[in-house]
């Protein structure tokens, strides 16, 4: 195994994986919570691998992910073990292909290790018959919370429940809300979590709020760009027409870029993936749909052009870069019109970074989003002060303009002021000392 690991540019276990490994490797049932990044395949991948009986042609592990891209993505950590592992097989069972491609030569060579989305899963390991669950004894739910959202947990009991005996089970999640745990009791019996660490996006990531003034969204990325120059940047738009026109423009203004989102067609989407991680782009365009696990190496920046209604993917988004130790920044804009999200982010305890974008250079706010202190109310005017202002201003008045006669009125206004303010400070000063003698006479009488 860590031969495998050193042909694969693998040196040094990252924190999760230094906890997760012994524990996996001794059987244990898990419950992992860690920020996106930290290593959290290659800690359950390693102990499945290297417990599986390659002389045994029998399904053993299944590894349930929550889209065709993160399952294979899955697939492609898992593949170079195969070099190592000459009879490790493993297999990947997605709706990207024919459901006749999946199940082909399933029958004659069964893997030991299977990796696909609840429903393909579901279809050939229940409705099919076409591999046997006798032998498995390892289950892994990779992004729990988003198997969760999106209604798989039925899928997901369908197979657990035809499993003969219960597996050890590994759930990995970067979020755990009391939701999701009540749903795990059906899994695990273990209370062990591992934290890694409080913030939800590494410790890496610095988060930047922009204020745009009142540049366009548009106008605002080309000056950022311009400004920043980013080696690799992801930009994100919370709704799928604003991916596609802000791509567009940037292809008309000549910039090296490329979309992912929903909007795409499977079969573009998987290729859209494939010329992103050759690195041909400097710019990524997305939905949140790339938010979510999927790994992309380098990724230096990444721009929230606004801020997604679900703040919970803030946090995915900004975990696309600061990954496996590397820094990276995550930059949020925003303007007057838009400060309900940040500032609800910022409650959380973010540690934004207060931005404002020039036409030349980021420059450092340093009030930006603070809390304004709030403007005591003028108090308003009694009767008797209003009454002898305007007598004031009558008197001071001439049927004539003559020069200096705005003034004449304004000092007199002012004249009549000064003496209900000296009234109120005399009022107050009163008080004081009417207070201060009662304390006295009631220390005197205590004594």
């Amino acid at each position: 195994m860590v031969e495998a690991l050193k042909k694969q540019g693998y040196v040094e276990p990252s924190p999760i994986q230094l906890s997760i490994i012994p524990r996996a490797l001794r059987g244990e049932s898990l419950v992992v919570q860690s920020p996106t990044g930290s290593g959290k395949t290659h800690a359950y991948l390693i102990p499945l691998i290297e417990k599986v009986d390659q002389n045994l042609p029998r399904l053993q592990s299944i590894i349930i992910a929550p889209s065709r891209e993160l399952a294979r993505q899955v697939y492609e950590f898992a593949k170079p073990f195969q070099k190592s592992y000459q009879k490790l097989k493993i297999r990947l069972l997605t709706s990207e292909a024919e459901k006749t491609d999946n199940t082909s030569g399933l029958s004659f060579s069964a893997p030991q290790i299977v990796i696909g989305t609840p429903g393909r899963l579901k279809d050939i390991l229940i409705n099919d018959y076409s591999l046997d669950l006798h032998g498995v004894k390892s289950l892994v739910l990779d992004e729990a919370d988003m198997l969760m959202e999106f209604g798989y947990f039925e899928d997901i009991d369908a197979i657990y429940q035809k499993l003969t005996s219960e597996p050890q089970t590994m759930v990995f999640s970067a979020t755990l809300h009391e939701g999701l745990k009540e749903n795990l009791r059906r899994y695990i019996k273990s209370d062990f979590t591992f934290e890694g660490g409080d913030n939800r996006t590494a410790a890496e990531v610095k988060h930047h709020l922009v204020d745009i003034k009142h540049c366009g969204p548009y106008e605002a990325l080309k000056r950022f760009l311009k400004i920043r120059n980013p080696y690799l940047c992801l930009v994100f738009c919370s709704k799928k027409e604003d991916v596609k026109k802000t791509f567009e423009a940037l292809r008309a203004d000549h910039y090296a870029c490329e979309m992912f989102s929903g909007d795409l067609s499977q079969r573009e989407r998987r290729a859209a993936i494939r010329r992103i991680k050759e690195n041909r782009y400097q710019i990524i365009v997305a939905s949140d749909l790339l938010s979510r696990g999927i790994d992309l190496e380098d990724v230096t920046d990444v721009i929230s052009m606004d801020l997604p209604s679900e703040l919970e993917y803030y946090h995915h988004r900004a975990g696309r870069t600061g990954r496996f130790g590397k820094t990276g920044d995550s930059w949020v804009f925003y303007n007057a019109d838009s400060t309900k999200r940040p500032l609800l982010l910022m409650k959380e305890g973010i540690p934004f970074e207060f931005m404002t974008l020039k036409e030349d250079r980021l420059e450092i706010d340093p009030v930006g989003l603070a809390p304004k202190k709030k403007l005591t109310k003028k108090k308003a005017f009694s009767e008797e002060e209003q009454r002898d202002v305007k007598i004031a201003k009558a008197n001071a008045r001439s049927k004539k303009v003559k020069p200096g006669y705005k003034k004449k009125v304004q000092w007199e206004v002012e004249r009549v002021k000064n003496k209900y303010r000296r009234k109120a400070i005399q009022k107050s000063i009163n008080k004081s000392r009417a207070k201060k003698m009662a304390e006295e006479a009631r220390k005197g009488s205590d004594e």
